[in-house]
């Protein structure tokens, strides 16, 4: 029986040998034979007992059954045991191992082929949350990543909220970044994009069609469970997390967007990439021309909401009214959810008009003063304007606004209108006394009224002159000018 070679002779051995000492000598040296010391300069590696297998003489007869039902029905050992037990009578170990070497014998279902696109082919597109402190609060941030395949090039955009309209939302702002759109965009199975990736009845959201449809882009999901597939967009999170968010805390979440995009500018485009050996931007330039030109109008699919103008300028959504520019009045606008903090209203040709931050009350009037500069030009007519008025006039009366619309839902504007007429008439004060909560009525007629039983309006400096006699002066005319003029009006 040979006995193993121990490391240390092995490695005294082949010391030895190097050194110029023959064979002979390195036998008396170590007290090995001279076939030993061949095998030990023969072995590149360390010697390591090894026994030669053999079959198994009980598995035998059940090695294409084991091979069938792991390899076809994909059983594990414990069922396969289950299986063959009536009739095997060997051990368990002895088919766990024999399972060892088959699982040996295949590829790991992790193993992949690296798959390279030409220009303009493909874009990869996922998003990932984290926790964010954003002026001393923590808060959940959706953190969407689109990656241009050719180029590398990525545009990184974010998100209070998960919605799928702040995700189409977050596609489209990648997409207006690199002002173009590939021909494919592959991304994973969430319901925002596919309905059921089962592939027997595999089913896209319609809604996201509409997106593709828009700007010309074919969708391929990856395969379920297989992140891999979009190993381009996996990894750079990785880096985003390591190299910008962590131990980093933000103003606001304003000021994260700001410093993510300056981030991306002046680290993620130049920074030269291992697998291309050259920066994004540049490879970009060349990726550029190959990529589809951009429709000119943004996409509002069935997720965005229309909605009429109100006369008074306003416009509901989510249980609060957001002013429009006055020139909108009367007319259909979309309304567009932003990031989960604000609200986009967009005209007919899809152009935002303005962008609103939500409302946390419910039920508010959210009013931006230059919308109703115009109207300012010309006499006050709708509430919103008068109300501004009134309450330039008398700012501590808030509380009459209040009651007024309360009790005059239908016409508050006429109401309104009147009070600031008597406004004209009479003094702060007096007035402000009649506002007065206690009466508990809020209407121009009861206002006249009071003022009129308790106050003498305010007399004009002009007024004395009107008890002076005119002068008198003779008036020449024919009197049939004033004939034809009462016809004309007939």
């Amino acid at each position: 029986m040979r006995r193993l070679l121990s490391v240390e002779a092995w490695t005294t051995i082949r010391y030895l040998h190097a050194q110029g000492m023959g064979i002979r000598a390195i036998c008396r040296e170590v007290g090995v034979s001279r076939k030993a010391v061949r095998r030990a300069l023969r072995l590149d590696g360390t010697p390591r007992y090894s026994r030669p297998q053999r079959p198994n003489p009980k598995l035998v007869p059940f090695e294409a059954e084991i091979r069938r039902l792991y390899f076809t029905e994909h059983l594990i050992g414990s069922r396969i045991l289950r299986e063959v037990r009536p009739a095997y009578t060997g051990s368990a170990s002895a088919l766990y191992t024999y399972l060892k070497g088959l699982r040996a014998s295949v590829p790991s279902s992790k193993a992949t082929e690296r798959f390279e696109t030409p220009p303009g082919f493909q874009a990869q597109f996922d998003w990932s949350p984290y926790t964010i402190d954003l002026g001393g609060e923590l808060f959940r941030v959706i953190v969407f990543c689109m990656v241009l395949g050719y180029s590398r090039r990525k545009h990184y955009t974010a998100s209070l909220d998960e919605t799928q309209a702040s995700i189409f939302e977050a596609i489209e702002s990648c997409l207006r970044h690199f002002g173009a759109s590939p021909k494919q965009l592959l991304i994973d199975n969430a319901k925002a994009f596919v309905l059921d990736p089962n592939p027997a009845h595999f089913r896209w959201n319609p809604q996201f069609l509409e997106l593709c449809g828009h700007y010309r882009i074919r969708p391929r999901a990856c395969q379920p469970y297989r992140a891999q597939t979009k190993g381009k967009v996996e990894r750079p999170f990785f880096y985003l997390e390591q190299q910008f968010i962590k131990g980093t805390h933000f103003a606001s979440f304003s000021h994260f967007l700001e410093e993510l995009a300056v981030f991306e500018r002046d680290d993620l485009d130049v920074r030269v990439r291992s697998t291309t050996l050259e920066r994004p931007i540049d490879r970009f330039q060349q990726e550029l021309p190959h990529l589809t030109p951009l429709p000119e109008q943004r996409f509002v699919g069935t997720l965005a909401l229309s909605r009429k103008v109100s006369w008074d300028c306003l416009v509901s959504y989510d249980g609060s009214r957001y002013s429009v520019p006055a020139t909108q009045a009367g007319k259909l606008v979309w309304l567009l959810p932003s990031r989960g903090t604000h609200v986009l209203v967009l005209d007919a040709r899809r152009e935002v008009l303005v962008q609103h931050r939500l409302s946390d009350v419910k039920g508010a009037i959210v009013i931006l003063p230059e919308h109703y500069a115009p109207l300012r030009r010309r006499a006050a007519r709708t509430y919103v304007v008068l109300a501004e008025q009134f309450l330039e006039r008398f700012p501590h009366q808030a509380a009459f606004l209040d009651g007024l619309v309360a009790q005059h839902k239908m016409n508050p504007a006429d109401h309104l209108r009147g009070v600031m007429e008597l406004a004209s008439l009479y003094d702060t004060g007096s007035l402000e006394r009649a506002f007065a909560q206690e009466y508990n009525t809020y209407s121009h007629g009861f206002v006249r009224g009071l003022l009129e039983s308790t106050t003498q309006p305010e007399v004009d400096e002009l007024a004395p002159l009107a008890g002076r006699p005119l002068p008198t002066a003779v008036v020449r005319a024919d009197l049939g000018r004033y004939q034809r003029l009462l016809q004309a009006t007939r």
